[in-house]
């Protein structure tokens, strides 16, 4: 048996043996099983999903669609790309459908990287650029945010090279908050033509994206999400927006029927949801300000959000410290050090309704007032 797992094993791409499972947010059941809490009682606030659940409309089309699930579903999710790209008004920008955004990253090696390419990552930031890059044997160039958590133009600039296929850029960053500075993804989309490759997850909390840059930059390609502002993560929809000159490639490369028949039905309702759209927005909005005001008075430090968390800086503490605490009282948040150097110090909180809120508040206060 042991010599069959050695030989087994032998038969693995070299990149494998040292890779690490993405880390997830701790669920509801992992935690109360651990700290003996009862799981109605505990908030989950780790993972930046909507609390307010998803679109009553989002549901009612996903359950109707279970009606045809033993068909599959359409090869593309071409009526969802069709509508999306409807709602933006685009001419020379196709519009691609994956099982969540972790399945375009995994699309995009797929079509640009080779053994031995490089990538370049501004971290701490969203960990699956660097697993995604790892997997397709390329190196990922990992480069630290600047103090005020923007990226370090200069040192990007400076590692382009033959082997550089694709920059990843989060912004707003996760898990940071901030939006990158417009002039400096300008700079480096003047400078290259290397895919850049844009995450815009949280972009309807900050209000701002440059979709509509594609059209000067076909290197520009641009990746959004179902399931924060709509609330449908557990449907795995997400999307980009590529210039048509790419796409044909994209969906000549797909991996076919990755998105569910309910998953393309909940997201083509959810478009049509305004209502729990600008509910959303208004509940992080103020969520938001309510967490700066409060933290300003308590004097913890803490990061200006363009997104639907908020983050604090725990410095010089680590920040799993102050998680585990929050942990035994049944407060889930993320400590972000799988998310590169400085994250070890940044503790991600998503944004609650107004009782999660002042929940979380007090435990912060009592232990700021205890240290």
């Amino acid at each position: 048996m042991q010599t069959a797992k050695k030989n087994a094993k032998k038969n693995l791409r070299a990149v494998i043996l040292n890779m690490h499972q993405y880390t997830a947010g701790k669920s509801i059941e992992e935690i109360a099983d651990k700290y003996n809490l009862d799981p109605s009682r505990i908030l989950k606030l780790s993972s930046n999903e909507n609390v307010l659940g998803s679109s009553l409309k989002a549901k009612i089309a996903a359950t109707l669609a279970l009606e045809k699930v033993n068909i599959y579903p359409d090869v593309v999710s071409d009526e969802l790309s069709k509508e999306i790209k409807k709602t933006h008004g685009l001419k020379n920008i196709e519009v691609v459908v994956g099982n969540g955004m972790d399945h375009i990253f995994e699309m995009l090696a797929r079509l640009f990287l080779n053994n031995g390419d490089e990538t370049i990552i501004s971290i701490p930031t969203f960990s699956c650029y660097e697993l995604v890059t790892l997997w397709a044997g390329a190196k990922p160039r990992l480069i630290p945010l600047l103090k005020n958590y923007q990226m370090d133009i200069g040192k990007i600039l400076s590692l382009i090279n033959k082997k550089t296929k694709m920059i990843f850029i989060c912004s707003p960053n996760n898990p940071t908050g901030n939006l990158m500075k417009t002039e400096d993804i300008k700079k480096i989309l003047d400078s290259t033509d290397k895919i850049v490759f844009l995450d815009e997850a949280y972009a309807e909390f900050a209000g701002k994206s440059l979709v509509k840059w594609i059209e000067k930059y076909p290197n520009l390609i641009i990746g959004r999400t179902f399931s924060k502002i709509y609330g449908l993560a557990g449907y795995r929809v997400g999307y980009a927006f590529i210039h048509k000159n790419l796409a044909n490639y994209y969906l000549n490369s797909i991996t076919p029927f990755v998105v569910s028949r309910p998953g393309q039905a909940a997201a083509l309702a959810a478009l049509d949801d305004h209502d729990f759209f600008e509910k959303t927005i208004r509940m992080v909005e103020e969520g938001k300000n309510f967490y700066y005001k409060e933290l300003s008075k308590a004097n913890i430090k803490h990061l200006k959000s363009d997104a639907n968390f908020i983050t604090l800086d725990t410095y010089p503490q680590k920040a799993s410290l102050l998680a585990n605490e929050l942990l035994e009282r049944g407060i889930i948040v993320r400590e972000c050090s799988t998310f590169g150097k400085g994250g070890e110090y940044l503790l991600r909180i998503s944004i609650g309704k107004r009782e999660h809120n002042v929940k979380v508040l007090e435990v912060l206060r009592e232990r700021s007032i205890r240290d």
